[in-house]
């Protein structure tokens, strides 16, 4: 009889749990006004940049860092790359790698 020999990679893949596809953390993004953003993660709700080390906690606490996460930044108002980056930086250093931004054009 032939044995076959298997790559680490080929039994990672038979041995993988089969599950649902992982839910996304969506980071919900609206400017107040020209220097403030109301950022809403799971029901909760922090303003930029007063609240800054707030939402940092608040990322680090959640579980399931290899979740994705989607950055959506609503409203009629374009939010700054400043604003937008900080909370890219703050979601990577939190420990989540997946980070996608979503630019929600406001209906007309």
């Amino acid at each position: 009889m032939k044995k076959t020999l298997l790559t680490s990679a080929a039994l990672g893949l038979i041995n993988a749990p089969v599950g649902a596809a992982e839910t996304p953390l969506t980071i919900g993004v609206t400017m107040r006004g020209d220097a403030a953003a109301r950022i809403d993660i799971e029901g909760v709700q922090f303003v930029l940049p007063d609240e800054q080390d707030a939402m940092s906690a608040a990322l680090k606490a959640l579980p399931d860092k290899d979740r994705p996460v989607t950055i959506a930044v609503l409203g009629k108002v374009a939010a700054p790359y400043r604003v937008i980056g900080g909370i890219l930086y703050l979601t990577q250093s939190a420990g989540f790698t997946q980070v996608t931004v979503l630019n929600e054009s406001p209906a007309d």
